[in-house]
C-alpha cells in the first residue's frame, strides 16, 4: 500500500555510506618529518653563519664559501624533497576527492529516482489529498491511524527535499575542493619546476667556483692552506673525542687489518701520506684517501663501532667518525646525508650515509681516514682488495 511505501523510502534515505578510512598517512607523516628536518637544517645553517660573524672572519675563506654554496644546495635539495612529497600527497588527496565526488553523484542519482517517484505520486495524489483521506476515514481509530501515516509522509518528504538540497550542496563543494586541489597541483609542479632550476643554477656557480680554484695558482695554494687548517680542526675534534674512544672497548679491528672491506667500490684518486704537487709545486700531505662515487652511493661502516662525531666540519663536509674500540677509528667525509646518530652503535656494513661532494674540491667523492690513537695511518693496508 502507498503508506508502507512511504516509510520504506524514509529508511532508505536515512541510510547514508561510511566514511572513507583516511588515506595516505605514511605519507602525510613523512611530509611533515621532511618538513621539520629543513626547519632544523635553517636553524643550523642560520647559528653556524652567526658563529662565523662572531669569530669575526675578515679575510674571504675558499673553504666558507664553499660550505655556504653547499648549503644553500643541502637546504635546495631538502625544499625539493618536501615538494616531491607535497605533490604526492595532493595527488592522493585529488584521487580521493574525486571517489568522493563520484559515490555522493551516484547518491544523487538514485535520490533523483526517489524525488521524481514521490513529484508523481503527489501529483495524482492533487493538493485535497490529505483532505479526502482524513474525510474518508471509518471512525476514530481509522482517523488517529490516517492522521499519523500523513504525519509519517509529511516527514518523509521534508527530509527527502532536504536530503536532496543538502547532497547537491556537497556536491558543489567537492566539486570545488577538486579544483582547488588541482589547482595546487599545478602551483606545487611550477614550483618544483621552478626549484630544479635554482638547483642547476647552484651546482654550475660550485663547478665554476672549484673551476676558478683549480685555475688560478695562487686560490690553489690558498685552498691548500685552508686545507690544512682544516685538518688542524678535524685533529682537534679527534682530540677531544678521545674519551668516547675508550668507551667503545671491546671492538678489536686490529687483527683484522688486511680483510676490510672499503666503505664503497670506486678508484683512489690518491695515496696516503706526503706527496710533490708539479701543479702547485710545493708538498701536500694526505691523512687519507678520496674514493671516485657517484652522488648518493651507500657508504658503509668498515668495521663495528660507535658514532663518535656526526655532522659538518669544514672541508670535510659532511663527516662521520667511528670510533673502533680503545685506539681506532675511521672517518667518511664529503658525504651527501647522514644516516646516523652520535652514540649510536654500528655494526659492520651497515650503511652509514650516502657519499656526496660536500666541502670537496674535487668532485663527488668519498673522503676516508684511519686513525689509531689519533694519528692518520694508511689504510689501503686494512682493505682485501683481492676480487674475489
Amino acid at each position: 500500500m502507498r503508506w508502507a511505501w512511504a516509510l520504506g523510502l524514509v529508511v532508505a534515505v536515512s541510510m547514508s555510506a561510511m566514511p572513507p578510512a583516511a588515506a595516505g598517512s605514511d605519507l602525510s607523516n613523512r611530509l611533515k618529518q621532511e618538513k621539520a628536518d629543513l626547519e632544523q637544517l635553517k636553524k643550523r645553517i642560520k647559528q653556524q653563519n652567526k658563529s662565523i660573524s662572531i669569530a669575526g672572519a675578515k679575510e674571504s675563506s675558499l673553504l666558507k664559501t664553499l660550505r655556504k654554496i653547499d648549503q644553500r644546495l643541502e637546504v635546495q635539495t631538502k625544499e625539493l624533497n618536501v615538494l616531491h612529497l607535497s605533490i604526492d600527497e595532493n595527488k592522493q588527496q585529488i584521487e580521493a576527492l574525486e571517489k568522493r565526488l563520484k559515490n555522493s553523484q551516484g547518491q544523487v542519482q538514485g535520490h533523483n529516482a526517489m524525488m521524481a517517484g514521490r513529484l508523481r505520486a503527489m501529483y495524482k495524489e492533487g493538493p485535497l489529498f490529505g483532505i479526502k483521506a482524513l474525510f474518508s476515514s471509518d471512525g476514530m481509530v481509522d482517523l488517529l491511524r490516517r492522521i499519523k501515516y500523513m504525519q509519517a509522509l509529511a516527514a518523509f518528504d521534508a527530509k527527502l527535499f532536504k536530503d536532496y538540497g543538502e547532497k547537491n550542496r556537497l556536491i558543489r563543494q567537492k566539486r570545488d575542493e577538486l579544483i582547488a586541489a588541482r589547482e595546487k597541483l599545478l602551483g606545487l609542479e611550477e614550483n618544483r619546476r621552478a626549484k630544479k632550476l635554482d638547483i642547476e643554477t647552484q651546482k654550475k656557480e660550485k663547478s665554476l667556483f672549484l673551476k676558478e680554484i683549480r685555475k688560478e695558482r695562487e686560490l690553489g695554494i690558498k685552498a691548500r692552506e685552508e686545507l690544512v687548517t682544516a685538518s688542524k680542526n678535524l685533529n682537534n675534534l679527534i682530540g677531544s673525542l678521545t674519551e668516547e674512544l675508550h668507551q667503545s672497548e671491546g671492538l678489536d679491528i686490529a687483527r683484522r687489518k688486511g680483510q676490510l672491506k672499503p666503505p664503497l667500490e670506486g678508484r683512489f684518486l690518491n695515496k696516503f701520506g706526503r706527496k710533490r704537487d708539479k701543479h702547485y709545486d710545493s708538498y701536500i700531505v694526505y691523512n687519507g684517501i678520496d674514493i671516485q662515487a657517484t652522488k648518493g652511493t651507500p657508504v658503509h661502516a668498515v668495521f663495528s663501532g660507535k658514532v663518535l662525531y656526526a655532522g659538518p666540519l669544514e672541508g670535510y663536509g659532511n663527516l662521520i667518525i667511528l670510533g673502533h674500540g680503545k685506539e681506532h677509528h675511521s672517518l667518511y667525509g664529503h658525504l651527501d646525508d647522514i644516516g646516523v646518530k652520535v652514540g649510536q652503535s654500528i655494526r659492520t656494513g651497515d650503511i652509514i650515509g650516502h657519499s656526496g661532494d660536500t666541502g670537496s674540491l674535487v668532485g663527488e667523492t668519498l673522503y676516508f681516514e684511519m686513525r689509531h690513537k689519533g694519528k692518520p695511518i694508511e689504510p689501503t693496508r686494512w682493505f682485501n682488495l683481492v676480487k674475489q
